[in-house]
């Protein structure tokens, strides 16, 4: 009987010892899958991280690369501006650099390119036009033509934005067929009287938006 007892003792002890050998180790598994969950979150929390770094350096880098690009026009535009300016290649009047929200243009007044009311580009125009060709070379451009805010009376163009529309594709004709530039680099717009580049209704705003200006793209 002693015996028997004895046995029953030892079976409880064992089963004692498995039960709590099963929860301590049910408890470790639950601390190794939270500590899991932690490094998994841990790590998508540095990947996404990672992420945004690296598109702000992309971003970075292309702005340093975009001021640069702007520097080297600046300085080869404004000695082409020079060179009109000093008459070596023609009067410099009414032809200026500047700078635009999408970028640097060249800006043409009309009346170096057109007669009043006109699409016909004038000799002094096509001078113009073609030492404007040799600087631009292979950069994508866009030729944007502008008018005043005077409606059309008798012009056949009917309104200010045909005619300017009209103008800036004489001028992208002119430059692809007799200048040299490739037609796929030159794209167009008319504004008419909408994008003045100075508001007023005054001789002096009115002559300042009659113009057409060649925007540098990137």
């Amino acid at each position: 009987m002693r015996h028997t007892w004895t046995i029953v003792a030892l079976l409880c002890a064992t089963s004692c010892v498995s039960s709590e050998a099963h929860r301590q180790a049910l408890n470790a598994n639950a601390n190794l899958q939270a500590q899991n969950a932690d490094l998994s979150d841990a790590q998508r929390k540095l990947a996404l991280e990672n992420e945004r770094l690296r598109k702000n350096n992309e971003d970075l880098s292309k702005r340093a690369a975009d001021a640069t690009w702007i520097e080297d026009q600046k300085k080869q535009l404004a000695r082409l501006m020079e060179r009109f300016q000093s008459g070596a290649v023609g009067g410099g009047e009414g032809i200026e650099l500047v700078e635009t929200p999408e970028g640097l243009a060249i800006r043409v007044a009309g009346e170096v390119l057109f007669s009043p009311g006109q699409n016909t580009l004038s000799d002094n125009g096509k001078k113009t036009l073609n030492e404007l060709a040799k600087q631009i070379g292979d950069r994508p451009i866009r030729i944007e033509g502008h008018t005043d805010d005077q409606p059309i009376v008798r012009s056949q163009w009917g309104t200010n934005l045909r005619l300017s529309v009209e103008r800036s594709m004489v001028v992208a004709d002119y430059l692809t067929k007799s200048s040299g530039l490739k037609e796929g680099n030159v794209s167009v717009a008319g504004y008419g009287e909408f994008r003045p580049a100075r508001p007023g209704s005054d001789d002096a705003a009115r002559q300042k938006n009659r113009r057409v200006e060649i925007l540098m793209l990137k």
